[in-house]
């Protein structure tokens, strides 16, 4: 990926998380003073990501009537397959040459396969930066309010105090201390049921990112360029209050990997032709290999649930259980065609 390609993913990932946080959250967030184990940030989630895959759904619609014709397709040029498997012996050259002859003949694209996941991988990618640069927005403009609270009490609780008996460290001690009590009064945090602050990953991360954490441009980290020592001034009462506990509990990661096992189940891809010269235990060895990357991308969004922020998971939980619910109709659905096309093509027969 070039420098121009990454710097355009870049803004259109901000373009998406100034439209999650600035647009839609900015609109859910008007709906209540106040909100309860489900907060605004979690509907907001919940909504971009329903209008997202329904906006999706002819593409998804495309992708499985793509891999159902190439599963169709394999189903039938499979025997002429295996007799010019046996035909080339170890000629690779050859097998290779009438295997593309056959997928010519049938019309059968191995990239038009892959293209589907590789579009899948650039969207989910793309989103993961969106979310991303929301959390970012969110944690910083919740940051600079609470050290606007902390500054302008301070000082106002300095001013008032002016005229009194007090020492000067006298007065900056009731300062801090009126200063962090304003900044507890004032701290909102974004919860999704047992998940403490949605922003935060749902593991055992505090809810109140320490400095490093705020700071990091690491895996889950918010990247967020403020002074390390004054962010941990306005946010120490709050992470001595709330840091005493894990933020989540692994729940939504369990359900995002469960998720997309059976999505993988529902998936299942079409069974691929022989290389020339496998012996049966390469063939075997190969089968067993394909089966075992299967499980690879469920549990690389294992990794993206357990290691990025609780809203980016439940991105993820939503719209695997929107693909999950839309995989088990459109298989139902291609079944019934499917036994309808075989009894035609029976009676068809039956009265020649």
């Amino acid at each position: 990926m070039d420098f121009m390609t990454l710097l355009g993913a870049n803004a259109l990932s901000d373009a998406i998380g100034k439209l999650i946080y600035d647009v839609l959250y900015g609109w859910v967030s008007g709906w209540s003073d106040s909100w309860g184990i489900v907060g605004a940030f979690s509907v907001t989630v919940i909504m971009f990501t329903l209008f997202l895959k329904i906006i999706l759904t002819p593409f998804d619609f495309w992708q499985k009537q793509l891999s159902r014709s190439n599963a169709k397709k394999m189903e039938l040029m499979k025997p002429q397959l295996d007799k010019i498997t046996k035909q080339c012996g170890s000629n690779k050259q050859l097998l290779m040459q009438k295997q593309r002859a056959l997928y010519k003949q049938y019309k059968y694209s191995t990239f038009g396969a892959c293209l589907p996941l590789i579009i899948t991988m650039v969207i989910f990618f793309i989103i993961l930066g969106g979310f991303n640069s929301a959390v970012r927005m969110h944690n910083l403009a919740t940051y600079e309010k609470l050290d606007g609270i902390y500054n302008e009490v301070y000082y106002e609780t300095i001013e008032s105090l002016s005229s009194g008996g007090m020492t000067d460290a006298e007065k900056r001690a009731e300062a801090v201390a009126k200063a962090e009590q304003a900044v507890m009064d004032s701290y909102e945090s974004e919860k999704f049921f047992l998940t403490k602050n949605i922003f935060v990953a749902d593991n055992w991360k505090d809810p109140v990112p320490s400095a490093s954490d705020f700071t990091g441009t690491g895996m889950g980290g918010s990247g967020i360029d403020v002074d390390a020592g004054r962010y941990e001034i306005v946010m120490r009462p709050l992470m001595e209050k709330y840091n005493d506990e894990w933020n989540g509990y692994l729940i939504l990661p369990v359900l995002v990997l469960l998720l997309n096992l059976v999505t993988m189940k529902l998936n299942k891809p079409p069974e691929q032709p022989a290389v020339a010269g496998q012996s049966e235990e390469q063939r075997k060895a190969q089968q067993t290999q394909m089966k075992v990357m299967q499980f690879i991308m469920p549990i690389i969004m294992l990794v993206f649930a357990i290691f990025y922020s609780a809203a980016f998971t439940l991105y993820m939980l939503i719209s695997s259980l929107y693909s999950t619910v839309f995989n088990l109709c459109f298989n139902i659905i291609t079944k019934r065609i499917d036994a309808r096309e075989k009894d035609r093509l029976m009676s068809t027969t039956v009265k020649k």
